[in-house]
C-alpha cells in the first residue's frame, strides 16, 4: 500500500511534464518515420564470390528498416503508457471536490514545491488539516490510477 501511494505522489509531482513526454515522443516517431539516411558503403574485402542477388548496401538498408521498426515499435508502447496514464489521472482528478482538487494542485501542480503551510494558509486550513486529507485524497487516486 505505502509503495502505491509514493507512485501515485511521484505520478502526481510528474503529471505536468507528462504532455510535453507525449509530444516529444510523437516527434521521435515522427522522425524515425521520415529517417531517409543510408550509411556508407564499406569496401571490405570479400572472401569468396556467391550466387546472392543482394549488395552490401541493400544488406544495410534492410538492417536499418528493421532496427527502425523496432525503435519505433518501441516509442509507440511508450507513448500508449503514458498517453493511458495521462486519461486515467485526468478521470480521476474529476472525482476530487473542489478543496481536495486545490490542495493536490497547489502541492503536486507547481512549479515549486509548496510546504504544507503554505498551503494550508492558501486554503485556510491547518497543516495537519492538510496532510490528513493528502492521505484520504491519495489513497482515493491510487485506486483510481492504479487499481
Amino acid at each position: 500500500m505505502e509503495d502505491k501511494f509514493k507512485k501515485t505522489e511521484a505520478t502526481l509531482y510528474n503529471y505536468k511534464s507528462l504532455a510535453v513526454k507525449i509530444k516529444n515522443i510523437e516527434i521521435d516517431i515522427d522522425d524515425l518515420e521520415n529517417d531517409i539516411t543510408v550509411k556508407a558503403i564499406s569496401y571490405d574485402e570479400k572472401s569468396s564470390p556467391t550466387n546472392a542477388f543482394n549488395s552490401v548496401v541493400e544488406n544495410e538498408v534492410v538492417k536499418r528498416e528493421e532496427t527502425i521498426k523496432q525503435q519505433i515499435d518501441v516509442l509507440k508502447s511508450k507513448l500508449k503508457y503514458n498517453q493511458n496514464l495521462k486519461i486515467k489521472i485526468d478521470g480521476a482528478l474529476e472525482q476530487l471536490t473542489t478543496d481536495e482538487y486545490k490542495l493536490v494542485d497547489l502541492r503536486y501542480f507547481g512549479r515549486d514545491k509548496r510546504t504544507w503551510i503554505s498551503v494550508g494558509q492558501e486554503l485556510g486550513f491547518d497543516k495537519d488539516y492538510c496532510t490528513k486529507i493528502r492521505n484520504k485524497i491519495i489513497n482515493k487516486l491510487s485506486t483510481l490510477i492504479y487499481p
